[in-house]
This record gives C-alpha cells, sequence and structure tokens, in this order.
C-alpha cells in the first residue's frame, strides 16, 4: 500500500464512477481498476461493492474513507513542510551577536527578518567574536553578527553587513572635551580602558597599532569585555576609550564622545555576518539575503 494507491481509493469514493475517477486522475480505467485491486489484495478487504447500479463504498470502505484522506492530509504536510524547511522559509535560526549589533543593527534586522519568514523562529545568544566563530565553526551558531576584521583564523565566510569607525569616549569633565574633534596624538597621556585580548584579541590589537601609528603606546589600565562595558568604566572616570560610534547612540551619563580626524590612523571596522559554508543552512542563506537588501546604498 502507497500514497498513489490512497489517492485512487479516496478519488474513486468521491466519484463512485472509474470513469470520472480516472480523468481527474489524468490516468485511464485499466491502471485504476488495478491499483484499487491491488489496495484491497494488500489490505484484505473489498473497499467497493460492484453490481448493476454501479460502484458503492463497502462497511469496510466507508470505515477507511476518512483514514485514507487523513493520511493523504498529512502526506501534504510533510511535503510543505519539508519543502519549506529546504527553502529556508520554516524552522530554526540561532545566531550568535556582538553586544554592539544591538545599537543598531539587531532591531532593525529582527524585525526585518519577522516580516519576512514568520515561520522561522529566532534565537539570539549575545557572545564575543572569537567564541562566535567557533560556534560558528562547530554548527552551534548558524550564523554569527561579529566584529571584523576578523583578525584571528578561520575558514568562515565572512560578509560585511554594517560599516562602523571608531572614535573616543571620553569621561565628562576631562579637559580634551573641549575640543569638538581629536586627534589620536591628543589621547597619549591618557589612561586607556580597553578590550581584554584574551577575549577580545582583534579590537584590542587593533586600537593599540593606531596609537602606535599615530606615534605613541596607549597606557592601558582597565580592560573589558563588551562595547558598553568600555563606555561605562569611561564614564566611571577609569580613562579614555577607542570604541565603535555605534556605541555613541546609547546615551551613557558621564561619557562625551568625540570624533577622530586622522582617519589614515584608524582601522575599517564594522559588523560582518559569519557563516560556515561547510555546513550550509538555509535559513542562514535567507538571513545574509536579507542584511545584504538592509545595507546602505550608495
Amino acid at each position: 500500500m502507497d500514497l498513489r494507491q490512497l489517492r485512487h481509493f479516496v478519488t474513486l469514493a468521491q466519484t463512485l464512477n472509474y470513469r470520472q475517477a480516472a480523468e481527474q486522475l489524468h490516468m485511464s480505467q485499466p491502471p485504476l481498476s488495478q491499483s484499487i485491486r491491488k489496495l484491497e489484495d494488500d489490505l484484505g478487504v473489498q473497499l467497493f461493492e460492484r453490481d448493476r447500479r454501479g460502484t458503492v463504498l463497502s462497511g469496510a470502505g466507508r470505515a477507511a474513507l476518512e483514514s485514507a484522506k487523513l493520511a493523504l492530509y498529512h502526506a501534504r504536510q510533510v511535503q510543505a513542510v519539508s519543502q519549506a524547511t529546504a527553502s529556508g522559509e520554516l524552522g530554526r535560526l540561532h545566531i550568535g551577536f556582538i553586544g554592539s549589533a544591538t545599537f543598531s543593527l539587531i532591531p532593525q534586522l529582527v524585525q526585518a527578518f519577522r516580516a519576512a519568514y514568520p515561520a522561522i523562529d529566532l534565537v539570539l545568544t549575545e557572545s564575543t567574536t572569537r567564541e562566535i566563530c567557533a560556534q560558528v565553526a562547530s554548527g552551534d551558531f548558524d550564523a554569527g553578527l561579529l566584529r571584523y576584521p576578523v583578525t584571528q583564523a578561520t575558514e568562515l565566510s565572512i560578509t560585511p553587513v554594517e560599516p562602523d569607525r571608531l572614535i573616543a569616549a571620553l569621561p565628562a569633565g576631562n579637559p580634551l572635551q573641549i575640543k569638538d574633534r581629536l586627534q589620536l596624538i591628543d589621547l597619549a597621556d591618557q589612561p586607556f580602558v580597553n578590550y581584554r585580548p584574551s577575549e577580545v584579541p582583534g579590537l584590542h590589537a587593533l586600537v593599540v597599532l593606531a596609537c602606535q601609528n599615530a606615534g605613541f603606546m596607549p597606557q592601558i589600565k582597565q580592560h573589558a569585555v563588551q562595547a558598553q562595558t568600555l563606555v561605562s568604566l569611561v564614564g566611571a572616570g577609569l580613562g579614555v576609550a577607542l570604541v565603535p560610534a555605534v556605541v555613541a547612540k546609547a546615551a551613557t551619563p558621564g561619557v562625551v564622545f568625540r570624533e577622530l580626524t586622522d582617519t589614515q590612523h584608524l582601522p575599517q571596522i564594522g559588523i560582518a555576518l559569519a557563516l560556515n559554508q561547510r555546513q550550509p543552512v538555509a535559513t542562514a542563506q535567507r538571513l545574509k539575503e536579507l542584511l545584504l537588501k538592509l545595507q546602505p546604498t550608495g
């Protein structure tokens, strides 16, 4: 017994006419008759009774009809779910993200993604760039939104999706805040709050390199993992910091932000999408397509 035979049985039960049933099934009558007989043989019962009045359902046929319809319905559901999952329109998408993605990218992305793919369950987990790379590579995350440039060796596909730049964060009352714009060298005598090298090695190295290119070695007094934590420590008066400009979108008491004019010393930074092309996930591909559409043009 197979689904094709059940479809033949249900169609004939609805028409009670072999010619009409065969036409609806786009087949000739002899193969339909053979299919019904084979189904009856497999079940060991007679599904239809045939007399001078025509074809009617037997008692066994009437009892089997609803179950046959239900089986065909579930088969269609399985097919629909399988196709939707394979195409990335149904399922679950687990995204690892860095904290600074929440200032702009995540709210915009979540709203657009849920509108475009309401049947996909979106799961978000905050982490660091290093950990996101490891989790995407292992398959624990389907995708990652991390800080670029990625300085560690990786075989992941890295696609920039939100460009950014480094700016200076100063504690309120710092004499440098009288300037509307700063040069990196202005920070040479200031204590620095920087990213912890063991957990955020990329940004830590980029900040140190930018300062060295400007002619000084930063006096690092404190470390933190997330950009917002750096800003909070700056607000506590523990030093200055170089942070992504997107962080300034969130008001932080006791902190002022200043643009840096010597952009030749500053690295190009931003947020990128990390995918594991060796283990492609259809829902993650839908995420990539949406993120590329969200990028500003021009």
